[in-house]
């Protein structure tokens, strides 16, 4: 019977319904990039309307103001996919604002998604100085331990996030994280959190890693979206996740298609993006010399 046992794991292996509809898809752009793009210019024609001070910015009385400006010029950046212009303009936004906290978080998530993972991890150290229990420089702190495969710190960090996280949406997620740093570190039998407890996306994901759900139901999932960008999105979602447990398994090339199949797609503004990047890039790194 063992042979019929590794027969059913080869299948499986060969088996990649999520990359063979991901196939399907030829994309240019990121989704309602056009749209983006006109939403830059608007945050920037506003900066140019009133530009901060060149130094000293924290000192006048339109600091708070000013901030708010390159934070939206920021943001949209951000959501470009342009993470040295973001980098820059959130610091500069902090500069004006040095003790506000979301922008430590969103500067430290730039500077995770440009792969300046020391720099990241000093900005959430530093934002956690103002304040010890923010939700969002926890995330981060748990997706760069997860990068940078420090299992033990990710599992705790995933736990403390799910646990505070009040954007209850945002849960599973870390669940799935959470789910994954267990395989990854060698844990046989993961241990399920079930702190969010909703039963919308993405728990077919959160289903198909713990064993509920197939491959193919999970893809099944995806395609009752019945809107084109949201379909794309959840489809980056899948794969992204999906490949993560294909490299747990062992399954090393096949977990990189997965990952540049999750990044082909082009929703620049999804972490799923920045984590399948961070993985490929970790991969090229390893790869033996030609």
């Amino acid at each position: 019977m063992i042979w019929l046992a590794a027969l059913a794991v080869a299948a499986e292996a060969n088996s990649t319904p999520l990359l063979d509809y991901a196939s399907r898809f030829s994309v240019a752009t990121a989704p309602n990039e056009a749209q983006l793009r006109r939403e830059l210019d608007l945050a920037e024609r506003a900066l140019a309307t009133n530009p901060p001070p060149a130094k000293n910015c924290a000192t006048t009385l339109g600091a708070a103001r000013f901030a708010t400006l390159l934070q939206a010029v920021a943001a949209q950046r951000a959501w470009l996919a342009d993470h040295g212009g973001a980098v820059r303009d959130f610091s500069r936004a902090l500069a004006c604002t040095p003790r506000a906290v979301a922008l430590y978080a969103q500067l430290a998530e730039e500077l995770l998604n440009a792969g300046r993972y020391d720099d990241a991890m000093a900005t959430a150290v530093h934002g956690f100085g103002i304040a010890h229990d923010d939700y969002r420089l926890g995330s981060i702190v748990a997706r760069l331990d997860f990068i940078n495969e420090r299992w033990p710190d990710a599992i705790g960090w995933l736990r403390w996030s799910a646990a505070v996280t009040p954007e209850r949406d945002k849960v599973a997620y870390w669940e799935c994280l959470l789910w994954l740093a267990q395989l990854r570190s060698g844990v046989a039998h993961p241990q399920p959190l079930g702190a969010s407890q909703s039963e919308d996306w993405p728990k077919p994901i959160l289903d198909t890693l713990q064993g509920s759900a197939s491959e193919e139901q999970l893809l099944e999932a995806v395609r009752e979206e019945s809107d084109e960008t949201k379909q794309r999105e959840k489809l980056v979602e899948a794969l992204y996740y999906i490949g993560e447990q294909r490299l747990a398994a062992g399954q090393t090339e096949i977990a990189r298609r997965y990952f540049a199949a999750t990044v082909n797609l082009k929703v620049i503004y999804y972490i799923e993006h920045d984590l399948a990047l961070a993985e490929l890039a970790k991969m090229r790194a390893r790869a033996p010399p030609q």
